[in-house]
């Protein structure tokens, strides 16, 4: 049986470069992983198959009227099934995803790899309604928040607590994998993305630092996993997927997060304002303040 997980990221913050070298990692380890991108720009699953776009299921549909697994299916980077579900010219919007997803399901294209991961990339500019459309769909073993260190981020990431809160009302609850902090150029940003979590009752798995070798790599139109396999960089991609892929196995999980209110979001933001002031004014030590 298949692992379906779906990872979120606000718009901007590397989440498909992220996942895509998971899906890299993970098939490397000898896995048959299928990912599928959410981006109306169909432009999640590029670095696994050498940077060339890939044709989108309502590309697809729209010149033939019907898709199959050979005309939205590609095999990437060691046999890594990609599909971008994308959207109709000029239209955009959780509608267009939820019938992309219908006719994956009714041509059983996703089944029919007999995966052992299905990893979802959402797009951080439809987010709302495309992760009700996934939820209400795929049954979901893990939904994961990738963050970057900047408040807009996580404002981003405690909507989408609040999102699973709410679903969770009238439905078996969706098990949060955790925040992937993604992009972490210091100690300070790491604490920032940690403090946050503990607000929010949730947890950090691993860590992506920056590095100019992601861009190079995707220049080249590649994963950190197949263009500089043996790059510090890979070691935390691959310690990384295999943090998901336990996480994903786990029979019980830990409690659900809890988002922080309006109010409290605002006053914790104060309080990281306010030991930012004091270590660039001198009045703490170097770290003291975090």
């Amino acid at each position: 049986m298949a692992d379906h997980i779906a990872f979120y990221g606000k718009g901007g913050v590397g989440t498909s470069t992220l996942v895509s070298n998971i899906s890299a990692a993970l098939v490397e380890a000898g896995f048959r992983v299928l990912q599928i991108g959410f981006s109306r720009h169909g432009d999640s699953c590029g670095i696994l198959n050498g940077g060339i776009p890939i044709p989108t299921v309502w590309d697809q549909y729209a010149e033939q009227g019907s898709i199959s697994f050979d005309t939205v299916v590609r095999r990437g980077f060691k046999d890594t099934y990609c599909i971008e579900l994308g959207s109709p010219p000029g239209e955009q919007g959780a509608s267009w995803t939820e019938q992309g997803l219908d006719l994956l399901l009714k041509h059983e294209l996703i089944s029919s790899l007999v995966p052992d991961f299905v990893l979802y990339d959402i797009s951080g500019d439809q987010t709302s309604g495309v992760l009700h459309t996934l939820l209400e769909k795929i049954d979901l073993h893990r939904l994961f928040a990738v963050t970057t260190a900047d408040f807009m981020s996580l404002t981003a990431v405690n909507s989408i607590i609040e999102q699973l809160e709410r679903y969770a009302d009238n439905h078996v609850p969706v098990p949060f994998g955790g925040l992937l902090p993604n992009g972490i150029a210091s100690s300070f940003e790491e604490s920032f993305i940690a403090d946050f979590a503990r607000h929010t009752h949730s947890h950090t798995l691993g860590r992506v630092p920056r590095s100019q070798m992601v861009r190079q790599c995707e220049l080249y139109g590649k994963t950190v996993i197949e263009a500089s396999p043996l790059s510090n960089q890979s070691y935390f991609y691959r310690r990384l997927a295999n943090q998901i892929a336990d996480e994903a196995h786990k029979l019980t999980t830990k409690q659900q997060p809890r988002p922080l209110s309006r109010e409290q979001l605002r006053s914790w933001a104060r309080e990281w304002a306010d030991r930012l002031f004091a270590l660039e004014n001198g009045l703490v030590t170097d770290g003291a303040a975090i």
